[in-house]
């Protein structure tokens, strides 16, 4: 059923019927499989299981080439680095130190181009979900509001990392210092 590695994006993927029972109706999930090239990742594989009764579906993204692991630093000096480009690997884990702030992948993270701003934005959402017993009411409101004046140009410098174990992530920036992983 797979494609060999000198095939991309030449044939129209043709879909399979399975076995497998749909887990929403019970039919037969149908089965697509394809490989192809996308930008930033190179190649992948894609795999959908889907219903045509129900119209249940579940796609997974395999990721086939790596690169050495790599850590990315970009030091945020001012407003319009906010506006910088990234792209996160799925793989990748973002922490910002002067915010205390991790970002980590989760199990079926696939990676996103994105801003800097957009990843604090992103923070700011989350924050939203904690409680109290999760921090002070203080604290949440403190950092919320912090990271509300970074995105509107207060002026704060911080340092943005980003850590690749698959070493595809970029942060378009000339300014940004690449770290490789010793191993």
């Amino acid at each position: 059923m797979p494609m060999t590695d000198d095939v991309y994006d030449d044939e129209i993927p043709k879909e399979f019927v399975t076995e497998t029972p749909c887990p929403s109706c019970g039919e037969f999930l149908y089965f697509i499989f394809y490989r192809t090239n996308i930008t930033y990742e190179e190649a992948v594989e894609i795999e959908t299981f889907f219903c045509k009764k129900c119209l249940y579906k579940n796609t997974q993204i395999r990721q086939i080439d790596r690169r050495e692991p790599k850590t990315l630093v970009f030091q945020v000096r001012n407003h319009d680095d906010l506006r910088t480009v990234l792209y996160r690997s799925p793989e990748a884990k973002i922490s910002i130190p002067e915010l205390e702030a991790d970002i980590e992948p989760g199990e079926i993270s696939t990676g996103e181009i994105t801003t800097v701003e957009g990843i604090l934005s992103q923070i700011l959402d989350k924050l939203q979900l904690l409680d109290d017993d999760d921090a002070s009411p203080d604290d949440l409101k403190a950092i919320r509001e912090r990271i509300k004046r970074i995105i509107h140009g207060n002026g704060e410098t911080f340092t943005f990392v980003m850590d690749d174990p698959m070493g595809k992530s970029r942060i378009n920036s000339g300014r940004v210092i690449t770290l490789k992983h010793e191993g």
